[in-house]
């Protein structure tokens, strides 16, 4: 229990200096816990300081206290014995002894005013103060000042939970709804340097992200309402940013402003109200030059996330800016312009930036996340992104919270390809968060993957619900989720409603070319490749994907020599851009389209060693080098010999972390085709069997099949055959340009063998209706198809 006497008690035993040095150690361990409970307890920033104040002032305090109350003791000790005094304190003498000569002088003798005057000046001169600077005044004024800091500390956070009065937050008034989406506008450069203000822009925007009150609507949504209202690409001021807030409900825009005072800027920035204008923020901080904007811009994004609302504690918690971003300015602002970059559509623009960024600063994790991210929407430089994502997960903490999640769970998708660690780090983020949209997405990614799709298509709508201006890739995932899992119906409404927010954008309009040939509404297919090649004129990416996709719906319906013509357009871009693995990829296809289909195997085997004589393998990054899928089509082109030696060198220079999970059935299915094209079926079924899993469905099918049919197991292969042309995927042309007619033929005959005329005539049937306008060279078979359908119609009514 507390006992202010004996504390009194005992500081009066000490010395000025033993009162000194308890105070400094006192007060260092007050600011000690202000600080713990100011992280773990969420007290207000200000109260550190305001301690200090206090300690500051009680400082001269103590010191006038201990200087006081120590010359008082001294004084007290120089008075001379009274008359009176006792025998224990003026001598001591036996008893019945008569006082000697001397004592009895100094009883007796009146006393020296040159001894009493000295005594009697000093106690004059502090009785005046001992009154007042006592300790038990000093002990109860500190106790007293403390006692009201925590006074208004709790008055302070309990007015601004009820949202009263100045430390009120906008939460909890009631203007925003926790997780509301607010826009962040550009700032404006008052200091003539529009670069330093996109520098601000985007680290505000990474600072901003680690509050837990409310979202920044995503960039990819606000670009589309941009271009509805026909302002795409110009810069998106405070004005331009309230009208897309209006139009698309939402309810703040934050912008601000970076001036040079001298040397150095103040940077200002405000939340408004879209409709009416009125400032619902407004903060301010400066920084003494260029060096110290990072930090500054730290201090700014502090004070507006404590406006928003949300847990202090959660606030104060977070690494500072720069730990979680650079310590580069000029880093920075690269990647402030490849963001710009990537958010208008020009990713080459954006990864050369980023790349510039990671120069700079090889540890700027976010940059190195930004560049995988980048490339892997780019689809065709697999090596670059997970060097990056690789880069970005052993600098994971430089990044914020919730950054080093999504990064580590990237790692374990795309890199390392260990789907339950992926699953560890997402549901550790949305335990954290359970409405981050990227977190959903991706751990649906995963849970895809897994062939889990009523589960990640929940994971999807879920991230929609989360964050609807972060949707157009949930909803390219959720469609293609839903056409896996037999819902096309639901996957078309989702398509729709997807087109319809989106108008603008590329990939639904591929999608939808994909659903029209999954249909088998073709020339809807082509319509809308024409479309997507045409809108996207400028763009290499997509314009590669349209020439792809006409090139795969060509072949698919026998037309090579058409196909072959898109198939040349997507070959010179590839070229014209030094992707020589997706070159080889693109020719090995093509190859095994023409063996499989025209029987063509010399020309194919040809056009394949020409093609790695153009681009041989040593010169390309090891996770460009397209093996597996080579060993195949020089299996397919009944080459074994040197199938087996790419897949040697697969396992030579791939390490075995690079190696698991997609790569590793890959190579499985490269070994069946080897053991299938050598007369090996029992060992092919094995193989085959055992790449069957993870995403790709339809890959070890026609294969499969093909092993059943050689082993003399006729009913499996039929079952297995039947399963490659009823298993949906929106990513169907790119086995059914090499596999879909042959396929229909097979089936055909393998039923019309066991007189199962209904089944026949359907294959037959569909045969002829996708070989329809085939080349000459195929018109043989489509005709004998058409015979034996008449004859069955014929025979069998």
């Amino acid at each position: 229990m507390f006992d202010l006497k004996s504390l009194v008690h005992e500081v009066h035993r000490r010395s000025l200096w033993q009162v000194v040095g308890i105070y400094l150690g006192a007060s260092w361990i007050v600011l000690q816990v202000i600080e713990t409970l100011t992280e773990t307890a969420g007290l207000p920033d200000w109260i550190g300081p305001f301690a200090i104040v206090l300690l500051l002032v009680g400082f001269p305090i103590m010191l006038a206290t201990a200087f006081i109350q120590e010359g008082l003791a001294k004084s007290k000790e120089r008075e001379p014995v009274s008359p009176t005094a006792t025998t224990e304190e003026s001598g001591v003498r036996a008893p019945g002894e008569p006082p000697t000569a001397t004592a009895a002088v100094e009883a007796e003798a009146p006393t020296s005013p040159t001894s009493e005057q000295p005594a009697r000046s000093t106690t004059s001169a502090l009785g005046a103060h001992h009154r007042i600077f006592t300790w038990r005044n000093a002990l109860l004024g500190g106790i007293a000042a403390f006692t009201l800091l925590g006074i208004v500390t709790a008055a302070w956070i309990a007015m601004r939970t009820a949202g009263i009065g100045p430390a009120a937050t906008l939460v909890a008034q009631g203007v925003l709804d926790e997780r509301d989406a607010i826009i962040l506008s550009d700032f404006e450069g008052r200091a003539g340097d529009s670069v330093m203000a996109q520098i601000v822009t985007e680290a505000l925007r990474v600072d901003l992200s680690q509050t837990d009150a409310v979202r920044l609507a995503d960039p990819a949504f606000v670009n589309a309402a941009l271009r509805r209202m026909e302002r795409d690409g110009g810069r998106l001021d405070m004005e331009v940013a309230r009208e897309v807030a209006l139009r698309e409900g939402i309810k703040g825009v934050m912008g601000g402003e970076i001036g040079a005072v001298g040397s150095g800027y103040v940077l200002t920035a405000q939340l408004v109200a879209p409709e009416s204008g009125e400032i619902l923020i407004s903060e301010r901080e400066t920084a003494a030059d260029s060096s110290k904007i990072i930090g500054a811009i730290d201090k700014l994004s502090r004070k507006v996330r404590q406006r928003f609302g949300g847990s202090l504690r959660s606030i104060q918690s977070k690494p500072a800016l720069e730990g979680v971003t650079t310590g580069s300015i000029d880093a920075l602002r690269k990647y402030s312009q490849a963001v710009r970059a990537v958010d208008t559509g020009r990713s080459q623009r954006g990864i050369a930036l980023l790349e510039e960024a990671v120069e700079l600063d090889p540890e700027f994790a976010m940059a190195w996340r930004k560049l995988g991210a980048t490339l892997t929407g780019a689809g065709e430089q697999e090596a670059r992104a997970v060097q990056a994502y690789t880069r970005a997960y052993e600098h994971r903490d430089r990044l914020t919270e919730r950054e080093r999640y999504l990064t580590t769970g990237i790692y374990f998708t795309f890199v390392t390809e260990e789907p339950e660690a992926a699953i560890h780090a997402y549901q550790s983020l949305l335990e954290i968060d359970p409405d981050d949209s990227w977190a959903l997405n991706n751990l649906g990614l995963v849970y895809g993957g897994n062939r889990d799709f009523d589960r990640a298509a929940d994971l999807y709508r879920r991230s929609l619900e989360a964050d609807s201006t972060n949707a157009a890739i949930p909803y390219s995932n959720l469609v293609g989720t839903l056409v896996a899992s037999g819902r096309r119906e639901d996957a078309e409404r989702e398509l729709a409603e997807w087109s319809a927010r989106y108008p603008d954008a590329n990939r639904p309009v591929a999608q939808a070319a994909r659903l029209a040939a999954l249909r088998g509404e073709r020339e809807t297919a082509v319509q809308r490749l024409g479309e997507l090649r045409e809108r996207a004129a400028g763009n290499p990416y997509w314009m590669g994907v349209a020439d792809e996709g006409l090139a795969q719906l060509a072949l698919a319906e026998g037309r090579f020599v058409q196909g072959e013509a898109h198939f040349a357009d997507r070959l010179e871009t590839l070229s014209e851009r030094g992707l020589g693995g997706a070159y080889l990829e693109a020719v090995a296809l093509r190859a095994a389209a023409r063996a499989v289909v025209l029987g063509s195997l010399p020309d194919a085997n040809r056009d394949l060693s020409a093609a790695l004589a153009e681009y041989p393998l040593a010169e390309m990054e090891l996770l460009d080098r397209p093996y597996t899928l080579l060993a195949t089509a020089f299996a397919i082109t009944q080459d074994p010999e040197q199938a087996r030696s790419l897949l040697q060198e697969f396992e030579n220079e791939l390490a075995p972390e690079y190696r698991r999970g997609t790569l590793d059935n890959a190579a499985e299915r490269a070994r069946g085709q080897i053991a299938l094209a050598e007369g090996r079926f029992d060992e092919a079924i094995g193989h085959f069997r055992r790449s069957d899993e993870g995403i790709c469905r339809l890959c070890p099918l026609p294969g499969l099949a093909a092993a059943y049919e050689g082993a003399g197991e006729r009913d499996s292969a039929i079952a297995v055959f039947e399963r490659y042309v009823k298993t949906p995927s929106l990513n169907r042309l790119i086995g059914d340009q090499v596999y879909l007619g042959v396929t229909y033929e097979r089936l055909g005959q393998l039923y019309d063998e066991r007189e199962d005329w209904e089944k026949a005539a359907e294959y037959y049937a569909k045969l002829v209706e996708l070989w329809r306008e085939a080349d000459p060279e195929l018109q043989p078979r489509v005709d004998a198809a058409q015979k034996r359908l008449d004859a069955i119609f014929a025979e069998r009514g």
